[in-house]
């Protein structure tokens, strides 16, 4: 019986035991914590990005004036 070749954790470089708990995401190996921190860093970089992009797809609640808001209004 061979023993099984070493397995390397994506996030923090460092071998994971064959007792260690291994996660695979995305084709790439990680410690059970490394993979807990990797996940919670992407949910965080997500909502960073959300919160500075509008709630609602209306341009006209935000300003932007289209050619029919443009045109004056006759009296």
């Amino acid at each position: 019986m061979s023993p099984k070749p070493p397995v390397w954790c994506a996030k923090c470089n460092l071998r994971i035991a064959p007792c260690d708990l291994l996660t695979v995401y995305q084709g790439a190996n990680y410690h059970q914590d490394c993979f807990l921190r990797l996940v919670r860093d992407e949910a965080d970089e997500k909502k960073r990005g959300q919160a500075f992009r509008p709630q609602t797809s209306s341009s006209v609640e935000f300003g932007e004036r289209t050619k029919a808001s443009a045109a004056p209004v006759p009296k």
